[in-house]
């Protein structure tokens, strides 16, 4: 009898151990009170290395706050014919702060008597931007456009951003960036020698 009755306890000890596990799952947490039977851990690392370091004399002479609209449009043909309903179209807004200006290191100033100096300012450039935005506003796939090539957003932003447009905003900013490296210098000179003269030229890209 005694050996049934320990049996018995065992079995309701167990039972008494399920239960409240099975409780304290229902309940979603730990009984107050009661010490906690489950627990969890998290463990997160960032690891980063520096691969180069070097400074710059970079001088930005304008911000510009662009803000525009890209779209790309994607169709299906037959013998160069359009198929109505292939058709695959989006809309991209975005808008950054451009930076433009010019590699200070590279300025060449010169005494060319008589109280004057030469001041040769290298190609302008578009140095970099700040607080890019993306979004896409319009998206449309036409009935049968599941034969149609995907549009690549990735690309579009890309296309934003490309070599081709950096230049592009260099050259319609050419005559401001022109003046204000001007004004930038002439300060620079004159708070030191204020009846200095100064000559300019700029270098222009290849390309223009």
């Amino acid at each position: 009898m005694s050996a049934a009755k320990k049996i018995t306890k065992g079995t309701f000890v167990a039972i008494g151990a399920v239960a409240a596990v099975a409780i304290v799952v229902m309940l979603g947490g730990p009984i107050p009170g009661i010490p906690s039977l489950f627990s969890s851990s998290s463990r997160s690392a960032d690891t980063q290395v520096i691969r180069a370091m070097e400074q710059t004399k970079e001088v930005s002479l304008l911000r510009l706050g662009i803000t525009g609209i890209k779209s790309k449009e994607n169709k299906s043909h037959f013998f160069n014919m359009e198929l109505p309903g292939t058709e695959r179209a989006q809309f991209i807004q975005y808008s950054f702060d451009a930076k433009l200006g010019f590699d200070g290191k590279n300025v060449v100033i010169k005494a060319a008597g008589n109280n004057t100096f030469d001041v040769a300012i290298p190609e302008f450039k578009f140095i970099g931007y700040d607080h890019p935005e993306y979004q896409t506003v319009v998206e449309q796939n036409g009935a049968l456009s599941f034969g149609t090539p995907q549009i690549d957003t990735a690309e579009m932003i890309n296309e934003i951003l490309s070599d081709k447009a950096k230049s592009e905003y260099v050259e319609k900013n050419r005559e401001i960036l022109e003046d204000q490296a001007k004004s930038f210098y002439t300060s620079i000179v004159t708070s030191v020698n204020p009846e200095a003269k100064l000559n300019f030229t700029f270098q222009t890209s290849k390309s223009s």
